[in-house]
C-alpha cells in the first residue's frame, strides 16, 4: 500500500479550484496566532491488520522560503504500518511537502529525524514490541495548535478540603505543541467555607504530572467574619526549553474576599498576591502529553473550597 499524498491548496498550477481556496482560508483564519502545524486534526482508528485510517485533516507549513502552504485531505485515507520489532518505539506521523511540486506526502519517521525537516507533526503512534496489527499500537492524533483559550470554559466543581494537595482544575498540553516562550495558563474561580474557630492558611500551586512547581499561600488572617469566601486563581508555566529534558518557569497569582461584604485590606477579609520562581526551572517533557494542573491545600482541618469554572488557554 502506497502512502497517501496531495496537493498544497494553492499548488494547482494553471486551475482555479474555488473549494481549495476556501479551505486554505478557513485555515488561516482558524486563530491569529501565526503558529504552523495542524489547524484540524485527524482521527487515527486501527483497521485490519496493519491498517490504519486516518481522518479528514487541514495544517499551515512553513514552505522555508518566506511562504507559507495550507495542506491536508478533506476525506480519510488509508495507510499501513510496520509490526513491532524486538522492542517497543514510537513513531511519528508526518506531512512532508515539496512546495516546487505543490504537493505533501504522509510519512512514518522517527522522533529524531523530525529535526529540521520541513512539513508538519501529524501525530505519535506507539508500537509495542512485536506487535502484529495497528490495534494493538496506541494511536495519538496531533492536536490543533492556536492561541487563546483551547474551548468554551468548562466547570470542574471540584472540592478540597485536605492537608494535602488537591486539584481543583487541569489541561492537557499536547505533545510537540510547545514552543520556546510558549505560555500555557489555567484561570480557575470557586467558592468556599472556613470555621470562624478553624481559620487556617489557604495555598495554591502550579503543578506539571508529579512536578510540583511554585506555590502562593495566603495566611490565616486573610479571611473575614464570614465563613464564605469567593477566591481566584490563575496558573501560569512559561516554556524555556523543549525534548524530552525541557524545562519550564512557573507563575501563581490569586485572590481571596469574603463573600457579600464591604472589601479593604483593613477589614482583613481581602487578600491577593503572586509567586514566581526568581530564577531556575521545573522539569517538563514536551514530547509528550503532559497534564498542567491548579492544585490547593490546606493549613487545617475544616475548610473547603470548590472549584466553579475553568478557563485553559495557550496564551502565546
Amino acid at each position: 500500500m502506497t502512502m497517501p499524498t496531495g496537493l498544497l491548496e494553492w499548488g494547482q498550477a494553471g486551475q482555479f479550484n474555488a473549494i481549495d481556496d476556501r479551505s486554505a482560508i478557513a485555515a488561516l483564519l482558524a486563530d491569529g496566532s501565526n503558529l504552523t502545524g495542524l489547524k484540524a486534526a485527524p482521527t487515527l482508528t486501527a483497521g485490519s491488520g496493519l491498517a490504519i485510517t486516518m481522518g479528514p485533516w487541514l495544517a499551515v507549513v512553513d514552505c522555508n522560503d518566506g511562504t507559507r502552504a495550507v495542506i491536508g485531505n478533506r476525506a480519510s485515507a488509508t495507510f499501513n504500518e510496520t509490526a513491532g520489532g524486538a522492542s517497543a518505539r514510537v513513531d511519528v506521523l508526518w506531512a512532508d511537502i515539496n512546495p516546487d511540486n505543490a504537493t505533501w506526502t504522509l510519512a512514518l519517521i522517527t522522533e529524531a529525524a523530525m529535526a529540521g525537516r520541513s512539513g508538519c507533526f501529524l501525530g505519535l503512534i506507539f508500537v509495542p514490541a512485536s506487535a502484529g496489527t495497528s490495534a494493538a499500537m496506541q494511536l495519538n492524533p496531533g492536536n490543533a495548535r492556536s492561541l487563546g483559550c483551547w474551548g468554551r470554559a468548562t466547570f470542574p466543581s471540584l472540592s478540597y478540603g485536605g492537608t494535602g494537595w488537591g486539584t481543583l482544575a487541569s489541561m492537557t498540553i499536547p505533545a510537540y505543541d510547545s514552543d520556546v516562550g510558549a505560555v500555557y495558563e489555567l484561570e480557575v474561580w470557586g467558592n468556599g467555607s472556613i470555621t470562624q474557630a478553624g481559620k487556617t492558611t489557604l495555598s495554591f500551586r502550579a503543578n506539571v504530572g508529579a512536578v510540583a512547581m511554585v506555590t502562593l499561600g495566603f495566611g490565616s488572617t486573610s479571611f473575614g467574619n464570614s465563613n464564605l469566601f469567593r477566591w481566584w486563581a490563575t496558573a501560569r508555566i512559561i516554556v524555556v526549553s523543549l525534548g524530552t529534558g525541557g524545562q519550564v518557569r512557573s507563575f501563581v497569582k490569586g485572590n481571596q474576599s469574603e463573600w457579600n461584604t464591604n472589601l479593604s485590606p483593613s477589614n482583613g477579609n481581602v487578600v491577593e498576591g503572586h509567586q514566581a520562581e526568581s530564577s531556575g526551572t521545573n522539569a517538563k517533557d514536551s514530547t509528550r502529553d503532559g497534564v498542567f494542573s491548579l492544585q490547593a491545600s490546606w493549613g487545617g482541618s475544616g475548610q473547603s473550597l470548590t472549584s466553579q469554572v475553568a478557563l485553559a488557554k495557550r496564551v502565546c
